[in-house]
């Protein structure tokens, strides 16, 4: 009795499979990345790269990048937002795709942004299971949000020298935004005052002190004048902090200050002091 159920199980699914009724399913899936607490990450911030991999084997299934436009701004930074509330409008970025598979699929999707300020890349990973032939693309389709702030020092350019003069200071300068790439400006969902801008500075591999970096009054900028008393190698870190989403964000440079006459004879003059003192 055994072989002759088996032997009709192994005819049936002969017939079937012949028959094309077992195949592999076409599954449109579309898949969108928001800045958290900003929008979408599309052209303007150079796209994010999407990678979905298969997490029994590891094999990549599918890779691309966002493209598109950042969505609409009234809907997505509304006070209140329903649940299952669509924020994808048309033109919003997105990556999409179809997938041709017969059984469950359980994957790890990845998103890596923004590329276009590759100083502040941030990764962000999600796994879920992939039905086939069901819809991945109503809605706001699979949406990863990616939290952070795109920090990139303007001036100093990385490794400037300039005679030092400790009464002549360092204009330090960088330009925050989200990683969107939605400027930081009054009028706008992401007022200046909200976040925190500093700089810390550091000799070679020591501390040497942190300041806070006043909004410019121009888009995205914030800066300060850094007075440095002693010549050498340093670097300048530039740090932005959202303490309500706890989102940060930071871009370095560096600068060589070097030793001048004044620095020498100041030298001279301290050891001389010292000498007196004794």
């Amino acid at each position: 009795m055994r072989i002759l159920i088996i032997s009709f199980f192994v005819f049936t699914f002969a017939l079937v499979t012949m028959s094309g009724d077992i195949h592999a399913k076409d599954t449109d899936v579309l898949i969108t990345v928001k800045s958290k607490d900003a929008k979408f990450i599309g052209t303007a911030a150079g796209g994010a790269r999407i990678i979905i991999r298969n997490r029994d084997t590891g094999e990549v299934v599918a890779d691309g990048i966002t493209y598109g436009g950042t969505g609409d701004t009234d809907l997505i930074m509304a006070d209140t937002v329903a649940r299952d509330q669509t924020l994808v409008t048309e033109g919003s970025a997105k990556f999409q795709l179809t997938l041709d598979f017969w059984e469950p699929l359980p994957v790890t999707i990845s998103a890596s942004a923004p590329l276009g300020q590759p100083q502040s890349m941030v990764s962000v990973s999600q796994d879920m299971l992939l039905l086939p032939g069901k819809d991945y693309t109503s809605g706001n389709g699979i949406m990863l949000e990616i939290p952070g702030f795109s920090v990139d020092v303007t001036s100093p350019q990385p490794n400037s020298e300039f005679n030092h003069s400790p009464d002549v200071p360092v204009s330090l300068e960088a330009n925050v935004m989200k990683l969107c790439g939605c400027k930081i400006a009054e009028d706008t969902p992401w007022n200046p005052e909200r976040y925190l801008v500093e700089a810390h500075i550091y000799r070679d591999s020591f501390y040497i002190a942190t300041f806070e970096m006043p909004y410019a009054g121009e888009s995205g900028i914030y800066a300060q004048n850094i007075k440095i008393p002693l010549a050498g190698t340093y670097r300048l870190m530039v740090t932005a902090f959202d303490s309500v989403t706890k989102e940060s964000g930071m871009d370095l440079t560096t600068v060589i200050l070097n030793k001048t006459a004044n620095d020498e004879d100041n030298a001279q003059t301290d050891e001389t002091t010292a000498q007196d003192t004794e």
